[in-house]
């Protein structure tokens, strides 16, 4: 089953703290209830002792009953915001204090159209709030005591249950779903003629009365008088002592679905955690902007690099076509540039590719005197070379420079004389080149 805890909340005597550090040390009860304790184990204790157990659980908080008023107010139907602000309105006429001073929680509307509400000081709400914020503990609900009796559905249309709980000189009465007040046991009499003279047309079916307790209740007056009231209304009455405490009996007859969570509107938890937030609020908007402004930074930064990127994928393009004018599909410039250049050098990294044997002989043929150079051929890693020289002893001179200054393997292909100069083609290979 779910863990719940209920904490009963005692009304605060005179020149007692309700709120601050010393709230923690408060006396309370609670009823822990989860698989281990399936019916509720009772604790008593300080708050502090309470918001220990409460891990993990669900918190519902009883308050005294004689602290809440509820009331039932007839309103045509409405929106829930316009209803939560004319309720207060029209409960003027039934509340003694002033309505800017107290809290109302909205209820259910009952099948004659009645809405249902809780009335509580704001006073006496903060400081209940304020203890429990004292220990670290967050209630889920906060409810009056009243709704820990049972309750019974009308089994009659027009007539109810009625249910009384009496502890000491403490009684809790139970009149409908949402109804019920508590007041002293030396009330008794009076408050029920009021209650049976408020139902009018539709009296209670019977009363069940539970009393905490040793049972000397039964022979008491105030049973007496209580039971002969009852004769009178046609109510049955049913008397139940029970030897456990006010807090387990309310808690096992607990139902939240039909209980008024005083916690609505400013108290709501949406409306604390607001409060919570809203000192922070500048500081949360500031950082806001200041990280849509790093965003915006960011995504024009984005922009510019890529656009420049583009700019540069453009130019390398170009610089590859111009290079290698007979590609048509460029895919990755720079690798296929790589390919193109190792090609043009023979295979790459050898001695005797084009670029080499040009490196080595252009320097020797730039130095000779009178060579004027004509063609070149690049085949099978064999460099021809047509170039006409003055006479055949400085052709003589070439070939031994470009063996021995060159490190070339150089045979002269051919050799012809026409209008006195020599016209010769020479195949240069490098040194350790193929045969």
């Amino acid at each position: 089953m779910r863990k719940q805890l209920f904490i009963q909340l005692s009304a605060p005597q005179a020149g007692q703290v309700t709120g601050g550090a010393e709230a923690a040390v408060l006396p309370a009860s609670w009823v822990l209830q989860d698989d281990q304790r399936p019916t509720g184990a009772l604790f008593h204790g300080n708050l502090q002792e309470a918001a220990a157990q409460a891990a993990g659980a669900r918190v519902s908080v009883l308050v005294p009953g004689v602290d809440v008023v509820l009331a039932q107010v007839e309103l045509p139907a409405m929106k829930a915001q316009r209803l939560a602000r004319a309720v207060p309105f029209a409960l003027e006429e039934q509340l003694a204090g002033d309505v800017d001073d107290l809290h109302v929680a909205i209820g259910q509307r009952d099948t004659q159209g009645r809405v249902a509400n809780a009335v509580v000081s704001r006073q006496r709400l903060d400081g209940w709030l304020e203890q429990l914020k004292a220990v670290g503990l967050q209630a889920d609900v906060m409810t009056p005591e009243m709704f820990g009796l049972q309750w019974d559905a009308e089994d009659v249309p027009g007539r109810s249950h009625w249910s009384m709980l009496i502890d000491g000189q403490a009684c809790l009465l139970r009149t409908g779903a949402q109804t019920g007040l508590a007041f002293e046991v030396d009330s008794l009499r009076p408050v029920l003629q009021a209650c049976v003279d408020d139902a009018g047309d539709t009296p209670p079916t019977s009363l069940q009365l539970t009393v905490c307790g040793d049972g000397a209740f039964a022979g008491s007056d105030e049973y007496h008088l209580l039971s002969a009231l009852c004769a009178e209304q046609g109510m049955d009455l049913s008397l139940d002592t029970k030897n456990e405490a006010r807090s387990v009996m309310l808690a096992q007859g607990f139902d939240e679905q039909r209980a008024i969570n005083l916690l609505q509107g400013e108290y709501s938890r949406k409306q604390q955690l607001e409060k919570l937030l809203r000192p922070w609020r500048p500081a949360l908007i500031i950082g806001g902007l200041w990280l849509l402004l790093q965003m915006g930074v960011f995504v024009a930064e984005y922009s510019q690099l890529s656009a420049q990127n583009d700019e540069l994928k453009e130019q390398i393009e170009t610089v590859y076509r111009e290079a290698f004018p007979e590609s048509r599909n460029i895919v990755n410039p720079k690798v296929q540039m790589q390919r193109g250049l190792e090609k043009l050098r023979g295979g790459g990294g050898q001695n005797d590719g084009l670029l080499a044997l040009l490196t080595q002989a252009g320097a020797v043929l730039k130095d000779t005197q009178g060579a004027s150079l004509r063609t070149l051929r690049f085949k099978g890693g064999k460099l021809d070379v047509d170039v006409k020289m003055p006479d055949l002893q400085s052709l003589d001179k070439l070939k031994q420079r470009l063996s021995n200054e060159a490190k070339l393997k150089v045979e002269i292909v051919s050799a012809s004389s026409r209008d006195g100069k020599v016209e010769s083609r020479l195949s240069l290979q490098a040194a350790g080149g193929g045969k």
